[in-house]
């Protein structure tokens, strides 16, 4: 699948500024009568590392007539700040902007919101709270913050042990209260949020509708999910630690469940504005 053109634009307000690529719906698209996506990107290292993956997969929708908005939280990418100043409340704040950057920027009258790994934490609670998007998937959901967090920190402490490799008048960066996580700055505010947080239903708060991508062997999610995509067994996983090496691309596999998952957005939600526009 080729990257179809795409316009790189800033989120601006007093405060800060969040870099966001906005990748148009095709040509021919009636506009308003399909959803706009916002692309959530994951969290850390994973992010670097799936940045063409996440841009490939907002390209597909786009040229099914999903308009994509993709954004780098505040702190992370090419956004202002630093890592530091990451946390879940600043990301609830970010995520508020791009909703209302592509709604404002599309006209859309509904709004998927596609969140990978660990930044479903934070999404789901903000969605559920706000409500709104009408739809929300997540891609291989990491369900247990405190768990991820754990499983980071053991392999940060691997990494530092190994990385970079011996060169002589180099010391390796050991200090494991340097604030780093897996090369990236951790706040410990981070480090509390996500040790707090797990993907349950909220009794009190409705949920949004959920959809979720999931690994076969996935372990059984304790959200309601209305609709399973199963990936490809043999994908690259995101446990690869650092390496670069391990980045992902958009394989014929995987091109495969991005065209079933738009299909399907399509055929949810495109019919449900068209009866509106009809009625």
């Amino acid at each position: 699948m080729a990257i179809a053109a795409w316009e790189p634009l800033w989120l601006d307000e007093s405060s800060r500024c969040l870099y966001a690529a906005m990748h148009p719906a095709a040509p021919g698209a009636f506009p308003g009568s399909l959803p706009g996506v916002l692309i959530v990107p994951p969290l850390l290292h994973e992010q670097p590392r799936s940045r063409r993956f996440v841009t490939e997969v907002a390209s597909g929708l786009g040229a099914m007539g999903m308009p994509c908005l993709r954004f780098d939280f505040f702190g992370t990418g090419d956004s202002d700040g630093t890592g530091d100043q990451l946390d879940f409340a600043s990301m609830h704040h970010d995520l508020d902007l791009a909703i209302a950057a592509l709604r404002a920027r599309t006209g859309v009258d509904a709004v998927v919101v596609l969140g990978w790994r660990a930044a479903a934490l934070p999404v789901y609670g903000w969605l559920s709270a706000r409500r709104t998007a009408d739809l929300l998937v997540l891609w291989e959901p990491l369900a247990d913050g405190e768990l991820w967090l754990a499983e980071i920190e053991r392999e940060d402490a691997i990494q530092r042990r190994q990385r970079p490799r011996p060169r002589p008048g180099v010391a390796r960066l050991t200090d494991m209260d340097d604030g780093q996580l897996m090369g990236f700055a951790a706040s410990a505010q981070l480090r509390r949020d996500l040790a707090r947080t797990r993907l349950v239903a909220d009794p009190h708060t409705p949920a949004v509708p959920t959809w979720a991508v999931l690994q076969p062997e996935a372990p059984r999610l304790s959200i309601e999910v209305a609709r399973t995509f199963l990936l490809p067994p043999s994908i690259p996983t995101f446990t690869g630690g650092t390496d670069m090496e391990a980045t992902f691309f958009l394989s014929p596999l995987l091109e495969r469940v991005v065209n079933d998952l738009g299909r399907a957005l399509v055929d949810e939600l495109g019919r449900a504005l068209l009866e509106q526009e009809f009625r």
